[in-house]
């Protein structure tokens, strides 16, 4: 008797990272759906951006995200409080938040941690600003779905990824940029936030939250990098975005039908999210844009809410990397 062996190569190990994070990301998005969660979308989200082919890094990124949101979320809750009605105060803490958020994502070992706990209080002071009244609801669910994601996305790829078993080892990465320019890309970031913060308030324009974690991740200690990371990231969010209109265009958000668009489209997204290539950046932010573009509260019932959270993103990128090059552009570090 013949017996064949398994394929193990690099592509099946890649589609079998590619289905742990498919499934990690719907199955957020399906228990953020039935748990009521305000977002599920968020929940997804949460799921795709900890994926990585390392099981340690995907438990250190989990770990550190979860922590940084929950102190984000204290410490901008109390804050928002403290600052309600004052528009100046609420606009330096914000500022202050992103500068941080940035400077922690360069310098520290922790870099997750830092960058999301930041983030998180600026996305709670931004939400007092447009709902003082739904703040509470806003932190509560935001904690919620980032658990529902983290949580799901680690079970999913202990079970399905390469390799077997789980992992509890939590990985440092020493910091590789230097002070002073970690300085610059915490000022470029505080100025690009207030600068889209003016801009969305004068000319009341939606999605602000989202806006402002998609012009953040993109600064980058390195200018070359952060343009072409900017760049990656709106040819995706096109991308993601026109296929997700296009689901929507032909009428294919009967429930069966969308869970199938929502898992064929992620999947797709992933295997170049985890391909390892220069291009890889355009897998994720497909992903990113497919998900924001297809999910609301179960399928979309309306395309104005998803285009414009679209729109938001690829102008909130475009003004935050204009100010990183006019402010950091002497940055020379490695890619954080």
């Amino acid at each position: 008797m013949t017996v064949v062996a398994a394929r193990t190569g690099p592509d099946d190990a890649l589609t079998r990272k590619a289905v742990a994070t498919t499934v990690g990301v719907v199955g957020a998005v399906f228990v953020a759906l039935l748990a009521g969660f305000e977002n599920p979308y968020w929940a997804g989200l949460s799921a795709l951006v900890i994926a990585n082919s390392d099981r340690d890094e995907l438990f250190t990124k989990g770990l550190l995200r979860i922590a940084g949101t929950f102190a984000g979320v204290f410490a901008g809750y109390i804050a928002a409080q403290l600052l309600a009605g004052f528009a100046i105060g609420q606009a330096a803490a914000a500022m202050l938040a992103a500068g941080i958020a940035i400077y922690g994502r360069q310098r520290s070992a922790f870099a997750y941690a830092w960058f999301y706990g930041g983030v998180t209080f600026l996305l709670v002071i931004v939400a007092s600003i447009g709902d003082p009244g739904g703040l509470y609801d806003f932190a509560q669910n935001r904690c919620y779905e980032i658990v529902t994601g983290v949580s799901v996305a680690t079970l999913a790829s202990w079970a399905l990824g390469p390799g077997a078993g789980g992992t509890t080892r939590i990985v440092a990465h020493p910091s590789s940029v230097t002070p002073a320019d970690a300085r610059r890309l915490a000022y470029a970031a505080a100025l690009g936030t207030l600068a889209i913060l003016f801009a969305w308030t004068s000319f009341s324009l939606p999605s602000l939250t989202q806006v402002i974690v998609s012009s953040l991740i993109v600064i980058d200690a390195n200018p070359v990098a952060t343009r072409h990371r900017s760049l990656q990231r709106i040819i995706g969010c096109f991308i993601g975005g026109a296929a997700g209109l296009a689901v929507i265009g032909i009428d294919a958000t009967g429930f069966v039908w969308w869970t199938a668009a929502l898992t064929l489209g992620v999947y797709l997204s992933a295997r170049i999210h985890l391909g390892g290539t220069a291009n890889a950046y355009i897998g994720t932010q497909t992903a990113i844009a497919f998900l924001v573009t297809l999910v609301d509260s179960g399928p979309p019932t309306s395309i104005v809410p998803p285009v414009q959270r679209l729109v938001g993103i690829i102008l909130g990128v475009a003004l935050m990397s204009l100010v990183t090059w006019a402010v950091a552009g002497r940055t020379h570090g490695k890619p954080g």
